[in-house]
C-alpha cells in the first residue's frame, strides 16, 4: 500500500530511500548533510531516474548537473553558465565536487543528439521538452528556459510594435502643465514622463533623491490632464509597505499642489495595490484572475519599485496587459534584485534602455543626505576610495557615534553590540518625543474607528517609529547579527525585561509601542507582506478594557486587529535589508555580521545605505566592509541578451 506522507510523499520516499540509492545521486545527503535542505540533490536524482538505461556513473553526473541548475535558481539565476568557475561552484554547492569533467562530457553527447544515448531523453535543446536544456554556453531547467523565452517575445512584441499612436502635440501640452510642480521637474523628469506617456513600455531608473516618486506623481497628473479616465489608470508596487509608500506621496504631492484639478484628483485617483490584488491573487485557489484570457481593463498601468519584481511575476503582469496599454516601470537598477529567480528590471534597462535621472534633488541643502549619496555611489562602483573615506567617518567606540552623515564603526558585532543596542535603545527609540505617553497610552476605536486626536497622535506615533530603522543581512536566529535576534533584544527593552532566554523566544511577547511586520499575506484582514504596525492599548465600544491590538495604516485613517486573530507578525525594530525595500528612515544602522556571508555584497550595501535620509551607520570590521563592497549579487540571465538582439 502506498504511504503517504503529510510533508510530502516525494519527500518522505527520499528520506527514506537507502545510503546507496541517495549516493548514486546526491553524496551530500548520504553523508550527512541536513536532510531539510534536500531538493537540489532530490530533483537531481528524480531527473537522472528520468534517463534509463544510463551507467551509475552517467547517472550520477546527470543528478549533479540537474541539482547544480536547480541550486543556481534558488540563488536567483535563470540558467547556469557551462564554463568557467560558477558551473564548478554550482557542482560542489550540490554535493558533487569531481564530476565537471564528466558533466562537460556529457553534455557533448547531449548537443549530438545521438538518438541510442539515453541522455537525450532528459537533455535537449531549445524547444525540445526534456527536463534540461542547453542553449549555447547555458544550462536551463526547460520551465524556466521556456518562462524566459515567453516573456522576452512578449517584451519585444510590445517594444517595437505599439498599438496605438501618440498626439505629440497633446502629450507636450501635459508634460508642460505638470512641470511647474510642486515641485518643479527638471529635465530629466520632463523627459522622463514624456517617455511614459508616449511608449507602450517605458522604464524609469534612478538613485536615491533623483525624485522617482515626484515623477511617477507628476505622471498620475498628466494622465488626468490628458483626459484619461481615472478608471483606466492603475498604480501597483510589489509590497504592501511599498504601496502605501506611493500612496502617501501621491497624496501629499496632489495636496500641495494649487490647481483645482489636482484637488479633485486627489479624491479620484486610484489607490495603489500590491501586485497580487491588481493581478486577483486567489490563495483559496491558488491562481491569478488576470492573464492573457482575462485582461486588466486599464490604459495605463504603473508600478514603483520594479527592482523587488521577480521575472515569473513580471511576466504575468506583461501577460494580463491590453494591447494597447502603456507599462511604466519606477525603479533603481542598481539596488538588491528580487529574492525570486530574475534580475528583470536591471535587465530591462541594460536591454532596452530607458530614462535615467541622475540630479540628485535630496542633496541641496542638507551636506549629510549629500554624504550618504556619495558613500552610496562610491560603493555601488566597488571602490572604497578617497571620496568614500572622506565622507565616512570611522569610529572606534560606541561612545563616539553621532548619527550624522555616515559613520562607520568598525568593529565586530560581538565586541560592540550590547554597548550599541543600549545606546540605540535609549538614544534611537526610548528618547523620541512622546514615546512613553503615545505608546502606552488607551486609544478609543468605534463603529467608525478611530476619533481624529487619535488619529493625529497615532499619525504621530507612527512618524516617530518610521525614522529609524536596524537593517540586518539575515533574518532567522543561528547569528547574532539576524534581525530576529535584535528585535528579540529590544522588545525585552520595551518590556523592561532582562535579556530573552529560550522559553521568552518561543513565545515572543509583544508589548505596547512594539513595531511589527506582516511576514505573510492575509487576504481576509487585507494586510500584505512587508505591512507596518504597531501594537497599542485599544478601547473598544463594546468592551472598557483596553486590549493589546496591532494597528495598521489605512490611508488617511487606521485600522486595529487583536493580536490573536492576525496571521504571522514579527518585531519591526529591526529588519532585513531585503526587507527594507520601498522604504525610508531618517536613520538607518547597517549590522555586518562577524563572518563573511555570500549574501554580503554591493548591492545590498547600497540598498541599506540608500534607505537613509540623514544618516548611516556601519557596524563591522574594515575587512569585512572591504569584501563585500569588491563582491556583486551574481546572477545569471539571458533576458538582457535577448532583448539586446532583438
Amino acid at each position: 500500500m502506498t504511504h503517504f506522507a503529510p510533508l510530502g510523499t516525494a519527500r518522505e520516499a527520499w528520506l527514506r530511500a537507502t545510503p546507496s540509492d541517495r549516493d548514486a545521486a546526491a553524496p551530500a545527503i548520504a553523508s550527512g548533510a541536513d536532510p531539510e535542505d534536500f531538493e537540489p540533490a532530490y530533483l537531481g536524482w528524480e531527473i537522472a531516474r528520468c534517463a534509463p538505461g544510463l551507467l551509475d556513473a552517467d547517472r550520477r553526473t546527470l543528478a549533479g548537473l540537474a541539482a547544480a541548475c536547480v541550486l543556481s535558481m534558488r540563488a536567483g539565476s535563470t540558467r547556469l553558465p557551462l564554463e568557467g568557475a560558477p558551473l564548478t561552484t554550482a557542482l560542489a554547492a550540490a554535493g558533487f565536487p569531481d564530476v565537471r569533467a564528466a558533466a562537460l562530457e556529457l553534455l557533448v553527447r547531449a548537443r549530438l543528439g545521438a538518438p541510442e544515448d539515453p541522455v537525450v531523453s532528459t537533455i535537449g535543446r531549445p524547444g525540445a521538452r526534456k527536463p534540461l536544456i542547453v542553449d549555447g554556453d547555458w544550462l536551463y531547467a526547460e520551465r524556466m528556459h521556456a518562462l524566459e523565452e515567453r516573456f522576452c517575445a512578449r517584451v519585444r512584441a510590445r517594444a517595437l510594435h505599439p498599438a496605438t499612436t501618440v498626439d505629440a502635440r497633446g502629450l507636450g501640452r501635459a508634460v508642460n502643465a505638470v512641470a511647474p510642480g510642486p515641485p518643479a521637474l527638471t529635465d530629466e523628469q520632463k523627459r522622463a514622463i514624456r517617455q511614459a506617456l508616449g511608449a507602450p513600455l517605458a522604464l524609469i531608473t534612478g538613485g536615491p533623491g533623483t525624485g522617482k516618486t515626484a515623477t511617477a506623481v507628476a505622471l498620475v497628473r498628466a494622465i488626468a490632464w490628458m483626459g484619461t479616465p481615472m478608471d483606466q489608470l492603475a498604480v501597483a508596487a510589489p509590497t504592501g509597505k511599498a504601496a502605501q509608500r506611493l500612496a502617501d506621496a501621491m497624496s501629499r504631492g496632489l495636496a500641495q499642489s494649487r490647481d483645482l484639478a489636482d484637488v479633485g484628483l486627489r479624491a479620484i485617483a486610484p489607490a495603489p495595490l500590491t501586485l497580487h490584488r491588481l493581478l486577483g491573487w486567489s490563495p483559496s485557489r491558488g491562481r491569478f484572475a488576470r492573464h492573457e484570457n482575462d485582461r486588466l481593463p486599464y490604459r495605463f498601468v504603473v508600478v514603483d519599485e520594479a527592482s523587488m519584481i521577480d521575472l515569473a511575476m513580471m511576466d504575468r503582469l506583461v501577460r494580463a496587459l491590453r494591447d494597447d496599454a502603456r507599462l511604466v516601470l519606477f525603479g533603481d537598477a542598481d539596488q538588491l534584485p528580487s529574492i525570486e529567480a530574475g534580475a528583470v528590471f536591471r535587465d530591462l534597462c541594460a536591454g532596452l534602455g530607458g530614462a535615467r535621472l541622475t540630479v540628485n534633488l535630496r542633496v541641496a541643502n542638507d551636506p549629510d543626505a549629500r554624504r550618504i549619496t556619495t558613500a552610496a555611489h562610491a560603493v555601488n562602483a566597488g571602490a572604497v576610495d578617497a571620496a568614500f573615506v572622506e565622507v565616512v567617518r570611522v569610529k572606534r567606540t560606541v561612545a563616539d557615534v553621532t548619527f550624522e552623515g555616515v559613520e562607520h564603526l568598525a568593529s565586530r558585532w560581538s565586541d560592540v553590540g550590547d554597548a550599541l543596542i543600549d545606546r540605540w535603545w535609549r538614544d534611537r527609540v526610548a528618547a523620541r518625543e512622546g514615546f512613553v505617553q503615545r505608546s502606552t497610552r488607551p486609544y478609543r476605536v468605534g463603529a467608525a474607528g478611530f476619533d481624529e486626536p487619535d488619529r493625529a497622535e497615532l499619525r504621530a506615533l507612527f512618524d516617530e517609529h518610521a525614522r529609524c530603522r536596524i537593517l540586518c543581512v539575515t533574518r532567522v536566529r543561528g547569528f547574532s547579527t539576524s534581525a530576529d535576534v535584535i528585535n528579540d533584544r529590544l522588545v525585552a527593552r520595551l518590556r523592561g525585561e532582562s535579556a530573552p532566554d529560550a522559553a521568552w523566544r518561543r513565545s515572543r511577547p509583544l508589548g505596547p509601542g512594539n513595531p511589527v511586520s506582516v511576514q505573510r499575506n492575509d487576504y481576509e484582514r487585507g494586510l500584505y507582506n512587508g505591512d507596518q504596525g504597531l501594537v497599542i492599548r485599544v478601547v473598544s465600544s463594546v468592551d472598557d478594557d483596553p486590549r493589546l491590538m496591532a494597528v495598521f495604516p489605512r490611508g488617511e485613517t487606521f485600522e486595529a486587529f487583536p493580536l490573536d486573530v492576525l496571521g504571522e507578525v514579527a518585531p519591526a525594530f529591526a529588519m532585513t535589508v531585503h526587507k527594507s525595500q520601498g522604504s525610508e528612515f531618517d536613520h538607518v544602522a547597517v549590522i555586518l555580521p562577524d563572518a563573511d556571508l555570500p549574501l554580503l555584497t554591493r548591492e545590498l550595501l547600497y540598498t541599506a545605505m540608500t534607505r537613509a535620509r540623514r544618516s548611516v551607520l556601519l557596524v563591522g570590521s574594515q575587512e569585512l566592509l572591504a569584501r563585500a563592497v569588491s563582491r556583486t549579487v551574481e546572477r545569471f540571465s539571458g533576458v538582457a541578451e535577448k532583448l539586446k538582439n532583438r
